[in-house]
C-alpha cells in the first residue's frame, strides 16, 4: 500500500511540474506577442473638426498626436519593405544615356 501512495505522489509531482512548464511557455509566448504588437493610432477630432491620429506608448500615454492629413501623406511617401526589395535601387547621380550620333533632321 505504501508503494502505491509513493507512486501516486510521484505522478502528481511530475504532472504539476509539467503544467508549470506549460504555463511558463504560454507566458513567454504571450509576452513575445505583446512585444511584436505595432503601435496603433487612435482617431480623434480637434475642436475645429480636423481628424487627428494619436499614437500611444506601452504605458498608454500619448506619445504623438498628428493630423490625419500629414500622417497619411507620410505613409504614402514611405515605402514598404516589400516595395524596396522588389525594385532594385537606382543611383540618383546616374546620367541618362546619350547617343554619340547627332539628331536627324526631318
Amino acid at each position: 500500500m505504501a508503494k502505491k501512495a509513493k507512486r501516486s505522489k510521484a505522478k502528481k509531482a511530475k504532472a504539476k511540474a509539467k503544467s508549470k512548464a506549460k504555463a511558463k511557455t504560454k507566458k513567454a509566448a504571450k509576452k513575445a506577442k505583446k512585444a511584436k504588437k505595432k503601435a496603433r493610432r487612435t482617431v480623434l477630432y480637434s475642436s475645429k473638426g480636423k481628424k487627428l491620429y494619436a499614437v500611444r506608448d506601452k504605458t498608454g500615454k500619448f506619445k504623438d498626436i498628428q493630423s490625419y492629413q500629414r500622417a497619411h501623406s507620410m505613409d504614402m511617401k514611405r515605402k514598404s519593405k516589400a516595395e524596396v526589395e522588389a525594385v532594385p535601387a537606382t543611383p540618383a547621380t546616374a546620367e541618362p544615356a546619350v547617343s554619340s550620333e547627332p539628331p536627324k533632321a526631318m
